[in-house]
């Protein structure tokens, strides 16, 4: 998750808070910025250490690979098409964090893709995947409140189920209101105690429950397989390796080692994802018949159920996945909470958005994302959650892949962007997210249009409106009076 590294850390705000490109500003001077109301100020603001990074996608990936995403994929097409989508997004997410890297090396600045599209001429299409992160990840939160709804009611069943989104967010919010935030020391246990329990419940699945002739007969689709087949599952696949991609961004900008951050960023997020979730997931589809998987609320859980009962296996997943709820809904407070108050700095929403509290906790951001988290999850589908997070990842890495082909375009970086086989392995991420994103538009073309939709509006608020308020046109104009040097690498 990009946003939780670059909002962490104390320069990241001011400087991705300023980020134009030339031609959008109107000259503002500090005298005419509106200096009688109080600046948003950023106390106590805590860098990210190596563990806090590892656990902001430990929660996330627990839920999202090994259920919502893996299972999904395998429900659909079968085990066989689930690896090659895996081969495919890994052959993917290698080639963008190849051309990131380079962007990063050239413009070493927190902020990132807000950053690249300053430089590719495109300002307002990055600084909206920056603030776009905030509908993104409250999908994700829809998409955990309700698998948590569908465990809490296997519990109780007798308890209606519409109180268990209320039950597991509240709690959460109020914790990130009181400033208890990832990096605490019981955030920290909590994210062990995960680890443990997924490596555990992966062993367990392959030891106990899984058959061979139930891994056959689930090998082939269940579906039809046509030509567009290839880039839907890898476009599956992608929008969860997305993740990955956000945690070595993280990395980058949070460690002093600039180049061993940059380089051993992926292997660290891919061993969280591939190495722990894909043999839970596959473990799982060996177990049961697709359909049977496909037809329950929390493979996860419910098939273990199934097939051992409620014994230790059953509550050690139970458990496992509650706790990285929880987890995962404290990140998304702590990092998108920030990234709404740092726009409201930047003028593109109201000042008291970017309200902080004396616990230094961006309260007001904090609120909103619970309401909009518990209004998604009353009235959102998960085939719509999966197909819109689909498209925002086909996009993303089709925006990184023209970010980089229009810097390489430039000739007054202090460091050009000099990769080798650069251009070739854009123009190759570029098609095939645009091949991704049909694919998305198939699987729910009123998903594809919500996220589109959305980045039309951020777009066009961020080019229109944005640079003629004061506050918008004051941080603007502050951009290129300074960049970050390349030539310190």
């Amino acid at each position: 998750m990009r946003c939780a590294g670059r909002q962490a850390g104390q320069a990241g705000g001011v400087r991705a808070a300023g980020m134009v490109m030339a031609g959008e500003t109107h000259e503002v001077s500090l005298d005419d910025f509106d200096a009688s109301g109080d600046d948003i100020v950023l106390v106590n603001e805590k860098a990210l250490n190596w563990f806090d990074v590892s656990a902001i996608g430990t929660g996330e990936m627990l839920f999202t690979a090994a259920w919502s995403w893996i299972m999904y994929i395998g429900s659909l097409y079968g085990i066989k098409w689930t690896l090659i989508g895996f081969a495919e997004g890994a052959l993917i997410i290698n080639m963008a964090w190849w051309l990131y890297r380079e962007m990063i090396t050239a413009v070493p600045e927190p902020g990132s893709i807000q950053s690249y599209g300053r430089e590719a001429g495109l300002f307002s299409i990055g600084t909206t995947y920056f603030v776009g992160y905030v509908p993104i990840y409250g999908a994700f939160m829809w998409l955990e409140l309700t698998v948590a709804k569908g465990l809490l009611h296997g519990l109780f069943p007798s308890v209606p189920t519409g109180i268990w989104p209320y039950a597991v967010l509240l709690p959460v919010m109020a914790l990130n209101l009181f400033g208890h935030q990832i990096t605490g020391k019981v955030q920290a246990i909590l994210v062990i105690f995960t680890l443990v329990g997924d490596v555990l419940l992966g062993l367990a699945i392959w030891w106990l429950m899984a058959d061979h002739a139930t891994w056959a007969a689930n090998w082939q689709s269940p579906t039809p397989i046509d030509w567009l087949t290839p880039f839907t599952v890898g476009a599956l696949w992608i929008a969860i390796m997305a993740g990955i991609l956000e945690v070595q961004q993280v990395l980058v900008d949070e460690w002093s080692d600039f180049e061993r951050s940059r380089d051993i960023g992926l292997l660290s997020a891919a061993w969280q994802l591939w190495a722990r979730q894909i043999p839970v997931a596959l473990g799982l589809m060996a177990t049961l018949p697709l359909g049977v998987l496909a037809a329950m609320n929390v493979p996860t859980v419910e098939a273990v159920a199934a097939k051992l009962g409620h014994g230790p296996v059953f509550y050690l997943g139970m458990i496992s996945m509650l706790v990285a709820t929880y987890t995962t809904l404290s990140v998304f407070f702590m990092a998108e909470g920030k990234v709404l108050a740092l726009y409201a700095q930047q003028g593109a929403l109201p000042r008291f958005v970017g309200q902080y509290s004396s616990r230094s906790v961006p309260w007001v951001a904090i609120v909103f994302m619970a309401v909009f988290a518990l209004a998604g999850v009353y009235i959102t589908h998960i085939d719509f959650i999966i197909a819109a997070l689909t498209e925002w990842s086909a996009t993303l890495y089709f925006v990184i892949a023209v970010f980089y082909l229009r810097m390489k375009q430039r000739t007054d970086l202090e460091r050009p962007v000099v990769v080798k086989y650069g251009v070739p392995i854009a123009i190759f991420v570029a098609l095939f997210s645009v091949m991704g994103s049909v694919a998305a538009i198939k699987l729910n073309w009123q998903a594809s249009l919500t996220w589109f939709a959305i980045v039309a509006v951020f777009v066009f608020y961020d080019a229109v409106i944005v640079p003629r308020t004061k506050r918008g046109g004051f941080y603007r104009a502050q951009v290129l009076r300074k960049r970050s040097s390349a030539l310190r690498l």
